[in-house]
Parts: structure tokens; C-alpha cells; sequence
């Protein structure tokens, strides 16, 4: 009898076991168990590696096929065959996973008699050969079970639960797993009892414990010998990764924190995290009051997901040191700590910073003044040590704190010190000299064997020039900034050493000058009503006119002559207080600053 759908005898079509096996498929792909992204462990859809049916009218013939796979009896062209169906999956990739369940999913594409039962078994066999036929069919082991036997036909959904086989074959170390799918018993000889299986996979969900936990560390150091806290409540911390954790799974695990007193370990404490997912980073914060000044702690932490935990991480051990260090003793030979002068600014000394306690103090940091802090660690705890610094001040100050293996800082010893002014002296040939006009300047030690000077003027760039055979040096400097200027200058000696910093100052003004014969400025002059005369005179190369006010009157312009300088007339009408306001200006439009002063005309006769 020709197999047949939906229960329809004695015709085949097509179109209904499309329609099965096309359903199948997409159950197979939405189901919530099977979505690759779901979490924890999320369970996988997986496909036999291999699919192959044997015949047993064609002893000798192997038959692959993904769907559409013949399993009993049928019959075509007056020519009856008998089939079984194996299913071999690849276990390699789960290989040390916990196998936490396994579903057969498949279903029927076509039925021979729908009005017999379902007697659709499922056997675990051993290893298939390299070409599997019926007569080299492998040795079957055991029943799992029987597929559908109680669901409608044809069936386009069939699930059998196979967690034990998989979880045994994986246990076992087993590389793969074979299933046959056969008729029960004499049946498997009746036409009546085939059927053709669509597409056959299983849904596996296979979880791999967390990894050991690993990057401990406390208050962000990591683990080490002898390792002191300079706090009572450090944060500890660890990785924690996860084998199942992947671009499309999310693994949720959770930390377990275990801490003891060393000299007390059944005092032991555990607190486990809410879950994340991996990878990520576990901290755990101590309750005030749980850990003392002195005392030697350990821990370890333990991963687990939803169905396995890690080993516990090796232990790490720290020491609770919330105690300053004793202030230091600080001494100098080349810059003792009186009222006397020593060495010079820019000259080195050696000073020597000395624990005041018998092994606690691992190192010292100091820093002059406003300058950057330096670290010398003891090589042995407890001790002294000599280092070299440059006063970079006539009176300094040198600050210094003991620090202990915790990070713990000793109250601050300041040590005041003077040195010999070594600063060059500056002067100037032309101190006057104005606004972009070359200033000379004449550079001259203050200390022996100079060989070079460094200077800048204001925010510059520093420029070198070497020193004359008395140690003298010439520059000329041209500055068009108006106001406060500067000349910061260093020297150098032979030996490298440098100098204190002398700074040169000097004002810039670019404002014209006013000049009256009649009315001088800020001075009582001529009677009201007598014209006078004021002359401006530029502050600035290239001033080509000046921009003027009287007595707030609008604003007026003059041309200035080939010297820069310009005259206008004016003459006050009463007596008393007047004001001139004028600024000059250059050919490309530069504006100089604003001259303004007053003029007093007497009283008329």
C-alpha cells in the first residue's frame, strides 16, 4: 500500500509533507528552547552530523539523506524493502559540559496506514562503520524509547527525550552518538507500519561550569606576598568568565566571596553576588567594622552559573595597615638647617631622610616648594636614605613624609634651608627704549664658570647664547607688548650646573605724548582765551596720524609728519580744568592706547 498523508489512502501527493516538514522547521527555529540567545546555557538546535538509512533489499548499499528519511517497510514496484534510520552527533564540542537535557524533535513527512499504530522506537547503537549498510549495520545497545506514540497521524511535530544518552555518551568521553530509528518488532516487516521522518535534530541544552575565577585583587592591587592595605574596608574583586558566554549567548553567573581572619579560618564569611554576564568583574565591599588594624586576612572567590560552580581560586592574603608611619628626620651637610648661607640656588646637596620607627617605612617622597613630588624606596625598612636636590630658591623649603609598605603617609617634616643667591644680574644700556625698539641688555654671573645663558622674554621660546671669557653675554631684545615685560634668564656652568632664575622687568606704553608751550600738561598755563599749541608726539614706529578730543568735543584727525609728531591748535575759552584725549594710529591701521590728561587755564585779566 503507497504511503499516504493526513490519513488519505491510496494517493500520494507532494504538497501535504511539504507542508510538514516546513512546520516542523519553523517550530524548530522560534521555539523559546531552542533560540540561540537565550539564557542561561541557552539550549542549541543541533543537526546529526551524519544521516544514513540502510535497505535491506539492498544489503550492501548505503543511503544518505537529510529529510525525507524511510523507515519499515514499503513497497514500489512490486518490490518490497525494509529500512532503519541512523543518526550519528558530533559530542566534541560538549565535551566536559554538563548535559542538562536533550530532545529528540523531527516529524512524519509521510505515513503509509494511519489507521495502524505508531510503533516508531529509537535505539542507541554503537559507532557506525565508515560506510554503513545493512549488513554492516553497528551493535545496538538499548532502547531510549518510542517516538509519538500516542500523537496524531501523521504527526508533524515528534519529540522523545534522550538526556540520558547524551548526557552518558559526553560523560563516557564519547566522540559521537548514533540513534536508530526502526518499527517495532515483526512490524518493521509490514508495509502498513512505515513511514518517512522529515527533518530530525535534537535540541540540546549542555551548560560548562565557570572558569576559576581569576585577577584578584584587593583595593585594586593585585595579589602579592606580604601585601598591606592602608584601609579597613578595601574592595575585593575578580574575573570571573564563563565557557557558554559568547557574542550570541549571554551566561548569567554569580561570585562567591569566602574571607577569613589567617589565624582564625573557621571564621569564615561567605557572601554570593547577583547575577551578570560574563565576562565581567565581582567586587565586594567589607561592612564597616569587619576588619582590624593589624590584622592578616585571606580570600577566595567561587564562580557558578545556573547549574555548575567553578573550584575555589587560589586564596589571596593582605594585611590591614591603617596606622601613619613616624615622622622622618631630615639632614644636611651641604644646606644645614640654620640661619647660615650654603651651596647656591641651582647648586645639588645631599640630604638624608632617616626612619623614625624600627620596619615600617618602605620609602620616603619629598618635594621642594611648589615643585613635583619624588619617590626613593629603603632597601631595607626601617632605614635612611640620601638624595640629591637643587635648591631653586635662595630660602626653601624641602617637604618630606615617611611611607609604609600600606601607602600610609607620615605627618610632614619641613626642612628650611638657605642658598647662596646665584642668579645673573641683567642690565640694560638703553632702559628706556620703547615700544619695538631693540633694548640691549648685558647678562653677567653670579656664579663661577659660566659658560652659557638661557632666556626668554615673556612667553617666548628660550634662546641660548654663549658667555664671554669674564662670563658676560650680550642680547637685544625688541618688545611690542604693551605693558608688563619680562626677561626670565638662567646660567650654565661648565658642569651643567644652573643657576637661580633672575627676572628682568620693564613697561611697554605705545600711547603718544602731548606737549603744549601755552598749557603743559597737569600744570596751570596761559590765561583762558589764549590759543595754544599742542604738539603729539608718536609712541610707535610708523604712526601716520593721530585721532583727538578736546574737552570731549567730536573727535578730530591730523596727519603726522615724517618724524611721527603732529600740532593742532586749540584755545580754551574759561578758565579752570580741561582735557586733551588723543591715540595714534599706523599706515595698516594699528591703533596705539589712549593718552588723556588734563591742562589748567588761569583766570583771565
Amino acid at each position: 500500500m503507497p504511503y499516504t498523508h493526513g490519513g488519505n489512502r491510496g494517493r500520494r501527493t507532494s504538497a501535504p509533507r511539504r507542508v510538514l516538514t516546513t512546520g516542523l522547521a519553523a517550530l524548530l527555529t522560534t521555539a523559546g528552547a531552542l533560540a540561540v540567545t537565550a539564557s542561561p546555557a541557552a539550549a542549541r538546535w543541533v543537526l546529526p552530523a551524519s544521516v544514513t538509512y540502510t535497505d535491506a533489499g539492498q544489503p550492501d548499499v548505503a543511503f544518505a539523506a537529510a529529510t525525507d528519511v524511510p523507515v519499515g517497510t514499503w513497497e514500489a514496484d512490486n518490490v518490497k524493502t525494509t529500512a532503519r534510520a541512523y543518526f550519528t552527533f558530533d559530542l566534541t564540542p560538549y565535551r566536559g559540559r554538563q548535559v542538562i537535557s536533550a530532545q529528540v524533535m523531527t516529524g512524519e513527512g509521510a505515513v503509509a496506514d494511519c489507521d495502524k499504530p505508531r510503533e516508531l522506537e529509537l535505539w542507541r547503537t554503537d559507532p557506525p562503520a565508515a560506510t554503513l549498510t545493512w549488513n554492516s549495520a553497528p551493535v545496538v545497545r538499548e532502547k531510549i524509547g518510542d517516538l509519538g506514540s500516542t500523537a496524531p497521524c501523521p504527526a508533524g511535530y515528534l519529540e522523545l527525550a534522550v538526556t540520558d544518552a547524551f548526557r552518558q555518551a559526553v560523560a563516557d568521553g564519547r566522540d559521537s552518538l548514533t540513534l536508530m530509528a526502526r518499527i517495532r518488532g515483526d512490524h518493521e516487516e509490514s508495509k502498513h507500519y512505515g513511514r518517512r521522518l522529515s527533518t530530525f535534530g535534537v535540541s540540546l541544552l549542555a551548560n560548562a561550569a565557570p572558569d576559576v575565577p581569576g585577577k584578584l585583587s584587593v583595593e585594586g592591587l593585585p595579589c602579592a606576598d606580604g601585601q598591606a592595605i592602608g584601609t579597613a574596608t578595601p574592595p575585593l574583586s575578580a574575573e570571573v568568565t564563563d565557557p557558554d558566554a559568547g557574542p550570541a549567548s549571554a551566561e548569567p553567573v554569580a561570585a562567591t566571596f569566602a574571607w577569613w581572619p589567617v589565624d582564625r579560618p573557621t571564621e569564615r564569611t561567605e557572601s554570593t553576588s547577583p547575577e551578570k554576564a560574563a565576562p565581567t568583574v565581582f567586587t565586594y565591599r567589607f561592612p564597616d567594622g569587619s576588619l582590624v588594624d593589624g590584622g592578616t586576612y585571606a580570600f577566595a572567590v567561587r564562580a557558578s552559573d545556573a547549574y555548575a560552580s567553578s573550584d575555589w581560586s587560589a586564596e589571596c592574603r593582605f594585611t590591614v595597615d591603617v596606622s601613619s608611619p613616624a615622622q622622618p628626620t631630615v639632614s644636611s651637610t651641604d644646606y644645614p638647617a640654620d640661619e647660615g648661607w650654603y651651596g647656591g640656588v641651582g647648586i645639588p646637596g645631599r640630604f638624608t631622610f632617616t626612619a623614625n620607627d624600627a620596619a615600617d617605612t618602605v620609602g620616603f617622597q619629598y618635594w621642594l616648594l611648589g615643585g613635583p613630588t619624588t619617590y626613593v624606596a629603603l632597601d631595607t625598612p626601617g632605614g635612611s636614605a640620601t638624595v640629591t636636590v637643587a635648591p631653586d630658591h635662595a630660602v626653601e623649603t624641602l617637604s618630606v613624609q615617611a611611607v609604609d609598605r600600606a601607602g600610609n603617609r607620615s605627618p610632614l617634616t619641613s626642612y628650611v634651608f638657605r642658598a647662596n643667591d646665584t642668579s645673573p644680574t641683567v642690565t640694560a644700556a638703553n632702559p628706556t627704549a620703547g615700544y619695538g625698539e631693540p633694548r640691549t641688555l648685558t647678562f653677567s654671573p653670579g656664579m663661577e664658570n659660566v659658560v652659557e645663558y638661557t632666556y626668554r622674554l615673556n612667553s617666548g621660546p628660550e634662546q641660548t647664547v654663549a658667555a664671554a671669557a669674564d662670563g658676560t653675554a650680550v642680547v637685544t631684545i625688541t618688545s611690542t607688548q604693551v605693558g608688563s615685560n619680562a626677561v626670565y634668564v638662567r646660567s650654565r656652568t661648565a658642569d651643567g650646573l644652573t643657576s637661580g632664575e633672575e627676572v628682568y622687568g620693564f613697561t611697554i606704553s605705545n600711547r603718544p605724548t602731548v606737549t603744549s608751550v601755552e598749557y603743559p600738561m597737569g600744570k596751570t598755563g596761559a590765561p583762558a582765551g589764549t590759543p595754544g599749541t599742542f604738539v603729539f608726539g608718536p609712541g610707535m614706529p610708523g604712526v601716520t596720524e593721530y585721532v583727538y578730543s578736546f574737552d570731549g568735543r567730536p573727535a578730530q584727525t591730523v596727519a603726522a609728519g615724517a618724524d611721527g609728531s603732529a600740532s593742532v591748535s586749540y584755545t580754551p575759552t574759561t578758565a579752570g580744568l580741561h582735557r586733551v584725549t588723543v591715540y595714534s594710529r599706523t599706515g595698516d591701521g594699528f591703533v596705539s592706547q589712549i593718552f588723556s590728561s588734563l591742562f589748567f587755564a588761569a583766570q583771565a585779566a
